[in-house]
């Protein structure tokens, strides 16, 4: 679903950049006057997780590709403001070294993966969650969430393409829903069992619609975290599929693909030096680097945010 640069006109590129902004502002306000802290590495390496999972892209459809978005299974973990933060580190790497996400139309990207991710489908699980008790709640109102979540951001990159006048609302909206349909299973889908995995192991972790949680051992976490991210970028990423994804897809059959605008070449990517130089280790390189770049930003954002004397946010 990552908007590149070339599909926004200049309007709507500036008034999502300064939606996203607002609403990132607000997280780290929120962030800030939270009595109840995260520490600033379980957050990184929530970010690490996140970053590597959306490198995995698996065949949904006849042609096309979804991958985990994760925003609405993090702000189960650890809240919605949390989760907006943390998707903005991550979209903000992906844009400027590999260029998946314009930087034009990050603030769209935001807005369609982070705000819709994490408060649309954290908003989904709480009222499911209030209706159905426990940890069955907790995962039922996760795995609808994440669903809503998807095909809510499908519709809203629908609304910024067709106001910038790449193509008529009534045309891709329909055909953004479908393809995203198919991807909004599997991210219900991943989100539920990780969700499940996490209830079963570390419930300390979730804090979930209806409480907060204190994470136990948070560095073993932040750890854990981190070296699961490590090995899904150097293994498992590689292995990824190549189809078009669902914005990919829908440009390609509406035929407004040509319109992607890249500006010179992505710092890690095909077709640069680096990138001749390791050959086929490349996308290894690749995925570690941004990985870990990922959860050193999130983590930075986080321990900027540490009051003087609050030695649980570092």
């Amino acid at each position: 679903m990552h908007i590149p640069d070339g599909f926004l006109s200049a309007p709507v590129a500036t008034a999502t950049w300064v939606l996203g902004g607002t609403t990132v502002a607000a997280a780290l306000r929120a962030e800030r006057r939270d009595a109840e802290r995260v520490p600033a590495g379980v957050l990184g390496s929530l970010a690490a997780f996140v970053f590597a999972a959306q490198m995995v892209n698996v065949p949904v459809a006849p042609g096309t590709s979804g991958h985990l978005v994760g925003a609405t299974l993090v702000a189960m973990l650890v809240g919605p403001w949390r989760a907006l933060i943390i998707m903005a580190a991550v979209l903000a790497i992906q844009a400027v070294l590999f260029q998946d996400g314009g930087l034009t139309a990050y603030g769209a990207n935001l807005l369609d993966m982070g705000v819709a991710g994490a408060f649309v489908g954290y908003a989904a699980a709480a009222m499911v969650a209030r209706a159905v008790r426990g940890p069955r709640g907790y995962a039922a109102g996760a795995v609808a969430g994440a669903f809503l979540a998807t095909v809510t951001g499908a519709a809203l990159t629908s609304l910024w393409l067709s106001a910038s006048g790449l193509y008529p609302l009534r045309g891709i909206l329909p055909l953004m829903l479908v393809t995203h349909t198919a991807i909004g299973l599997l991210e219900a889908a991943l989100t539920g069992a990780i969700l499940v995995t996490v209830l079963r192991w570390r419930p300390d972790l979730v804090t979930g619609p209806n409480g907060a949680g204190t994470a136990r051992r948070p560095a073993a976490l932040a750890i854990g975290f981190l070296g699961l991210a490590l090995l899904v970028a150097a293994f498992v990423a590689p292995l990824a599929s190549r189809l078009p994804d669902g914005l990919e897809r829908t440009a390609l059959d509406l035929g407004f693909s040509g319109h992607e605008h890249r500006w010179g070449l992505p710092l890690l990517g095909h077709g640069t030096l680096l990138a001749a130089a390791l050959g086929p280790m490349m996308p290894v390189f690749a995925g570690i680097v941004g990985t870990a770049l990922a959860a050193a930003v999130a983590w930075g954002a986080a321990r900027s945010l540490t009051r003087a004397g609050d030695a649980a946010h570092r």
